[in-house]
């Protein structure tokens, strides 16, 4: 059995009797899970022409990893850590065998979703980057095999991983970000092979694309409102070398700067992405538009609509501000944030507002709640009132994303 393999076990069966048996509510969403492509995903969609600079899974003996055109991009530990204890955690590449299954086979993933009690994810490539950022570089290279990539990508995770359960596993498509018009027309097709949101990078400029505040980004984003689809802007989708150095104080493995350092400040990257977004004007021309912030925490976020508001307030007139209400008030209109284990948050939600927070496991990262989800839960979300738990965990993210319930 090859790492795609999808070989039949209880998993979707369970699923299929649960649903029928029961129809289907939604009691734990978890609105940030990753899968590892397996290795078969673009060799297997790409035109023959371009097989051979496309992805491809070669191993170094140590390690497996995916190259592209000539160059080597490996598979992190820390992206595959599931099932493995603190002790263990290690950012040195791993083989495929090294994973456990869960990573890149759906049909164990969905086993693992029952170990904890998780009724649905939504979904977010490695290789491809969390806002396909792969993409957007090769792209300066090689664009036709960079839009191949894309679509190869996006159809793989609609039309097999997630093809395994549709209500459960949730795709979410990266888009041609480099022609906007482009990934307009693939935002649509994305839509109408199931994809339930659309990843993109919180700062475009960081990858010499326009900013925000263009009018060159119309065209998507108003395909985005039009069509319900969330934004989702995931942490670190945005970060180049200068970000990191400046937002984490970390160049790379080599600087001499801690790795907690960069562990530890990761959620807090998206405060400018929030910043931006807002600033920008965008919830302003788009106010039907469904914004994520996702694996930031929320716990600093009361603060920061504070500290928006309170820029706002003195600053808009020499700023010739794009907004004509605080930034807390679009933010509670249409902005989301997520999070995994955050007590600050929770005792500050009413001030975040509860229809704006969603809970995640982040499996199978270092950071993930697997499998003790429901425990975690109960331990630092017990305390909810029964319907704003039910919100937190599950109700928003089915608004928000536009599951179906029966």
């Amino acid at each position: 059995m090859n790492a795609s393999d999808n070989g039949r076990d209880n998993a979707g069966v369970q699923s299929e009797q649960r649903a029928s048996a029961e129809g289907r509510r939604y009691n734990i969403v978890s609105v940030d899970d990753h899968v590892v492509e397996p290795p078969d995903v673009f060799q297997d969609r790409l035109p023959a022409h371009l097989r051979e600079r496309g992805p491809r899974v070669v191993s170094t003996g140590e390690a497996d990893v995916w190259e592209i055109n000539g160059a080597k991009h490996a598979i992190t530990g820390l992206s595959a850590m599931a099932g493995r204890s603190f002790e263990e955690y290690t950012p040195k590449a791993l083989r495929f065998a090294e994973m456990r299954p869960g990573c890149h086979n759906a049909r164990q993933r969905l086993v693992d979703m029952d170990t904890d009690g998780i009724d649905a994810e939504l979904l977010f490539g490695t290789l491809a980057g969390l806002a396909g950022g792969t993409f957007i570089d090769l792209a300066a290279q090689d664009a036709e095999l960079a839009m191949a990539c894309v679509v190869a990508y996006n159809d793989w995770l609609a039309g097999e991983w997630c093809a395994e359960d549709p209500a459960r596993l949730i795709p979410q498509c990266i888009l041609p970000l480099w022609d906007l018009a482009s990934a307009a027309r693939e935002l649509g097709r994305c839509i109408g092979i199931g994809h339930k949101a659309a990843l993109l990078p919180g700062l475009p400029h960081v990858f010499d694309l326009p900013p925000f505040a263009d009018p060159a980004w119309g065209p998507l984003l108003g395909a985005c409102e039009e069509s319900g689809v969330p934004v989702a802007l995931h942490i670190g989708g945005s970060i180049g070398r200068k970000q990191a150095a400046e937002t984490l104080g970390a160049l790379g493995p080599d600087a001499g700067v801690p790795a907690e350092t960069l562990v530890a400040s990761a959620p807090l990257t998206n405060y400018g992405v929030l910043a931006n977004v807002l600033f920008s004007g965008v919830p302003v021309r788009y106010p039907q538009m469904k914004i994520v912030s996702v694996e930031s925490g929320i716990g600093w976020i009361g603060y920061f609509l504070e500290r928006m508001d309170w820029t706002y307030e003195r600053h808009r007139f020499w700023t010739h501000s794009l907004l004509d209400e605080p930034p807390s008030h679009y933010f509670r209109r249409q902005m989301y944030g997520t999070f995994l284990v955050d007590d600050t948050g929770i005792e500050t939600i009413e001030r975040i507002g509860i229809q704006n927070v969603m809970w995640e496991s982040d499996y199978p990262h270092t950071d993930t709640t697997w499998p003790k989800s429901r425990e975690l839960i109960k331990t630092h979300l017990g305390h909810l009132a029964p319907e704003v738990l039910h919100n937190v965990i599950a109700g928003n993210a089915v608004r928000v994303y536009g599951l179906e319930e029966s």
